[in-house]
């Protein structure tokens, strides 16, 4: 941990993580930072780690691509960033042989545009995100990038998993990435996380009355749902004896007929 706290860190209800600085965000970390977050139970398949009692779920890294693999249904690129230790950035690969997507170009200051463009359905270089498609065709061994995504894990290994990628194409915007860095360890990460019993109150007052609200949608969309099945099993009931109506009417002209056909055959 980059401090060691006089006491022991208070960990705060989720309901509070909305207080947090670093949650909203995208953690500007190292990747060495990433590594050693730690996971707390209680967090499950939520992709939520802390740094100390700092609860993070996206951050941001700026390094250089030392690897560039490219699978079948996905590519990880190595984000070498001089912390220490590289980290692995994840996408998954666009495997639905579709053929328009998002192009991400690359504009003033280095950062990614994305277009509406055609992409070859055998392009090996595009990937999928919770935002869209990206094309990495600009990226390559050597790049210099700032990668924004979420963190996940591979055989025990922290990974990121790729939401956004820019190129950082000056000196100068990097090191202003690193002043940006270092100024986010400074006034966040270097100090406890504190949240007053007044404000963890009013924080779970909002999500008692946020999950109220929610419950309440929930029962009126069940109760929608159960008038329009009732409705439309009446609907159905009324359209069977409509049709039960016609099949005994129908059957019954051609009782009523057929004594008449028969005289008519004896004649």
């Amino acid at each position: 941990m980059p401090y060691s706290p006089s006491g022991p860190l208070v960990f705060y209800p989720s309901y509070c993580f909305g207080l947090s600085p670093t949650f909203h965000t995208w953690a500007r970390l190292t990747a060495t930072d990433v590594h050693t977050l730690e996971f707390r139970s209680g967090f499950e398949g939520q992709n939520i780690y802390f740094h100390a009692n700092h609860p993070i779920q996206w951050v941001r890294l700026v390094g250089v691509i030392v690897a560039f693999d490219v699978y079948p249904n996905r590519i990880i690129m190595t984000l070498d960033d001089s912390s220490g230790l590289p980290i692995e950035i994840f996408c998954r690969k666009n495997t639905n042989h579709s053929t328009s997507g998002i192009d991400t170009s690359v504009g003033n200051h280095g950062v990614i545009t994305l277009n509406r463009v055609s992409v070859p359905k055998d392009d090996a270089h595009v990937c999928i995100t919770s935002e869209g498609k990206v094309n990495l065709h600009a990226f390559d061994v050597g790049s210099v990038v700032k990668i924004k995504g979420g963190i996940s894990e591979f055989r025990g290994e922290k990974q990121v998993t790729l939401e956004r990628i820019s190129l950082v194409r000056t000196t100068n915007e990097e090191a202003a990435l690193w002043v940006d860095n270092a100024t986010f360890h400074t006034d966040v990460l270097s100090r406890p996380w504190v949240v007053s019993d007044h404000e963890q109150r009013l924080a779970k007052d909002k999500a008692a009355g946020v999950d109220r609200k929610r419950k309440a949608k929930e029962e009126r969309r069940r109760k929608t749902k159960e008038a329009e099945d009732r409705c439309g099993r009446r609907r159905q009931e009324e359209q069977d004896r409509g049709h039960e109506r016609s099949r005994r009417g129908l059957q019954w002209k051609r009782e009523a007929h057929q004594p008449e056909r028969l005289s008519s055959r004896t004649r």
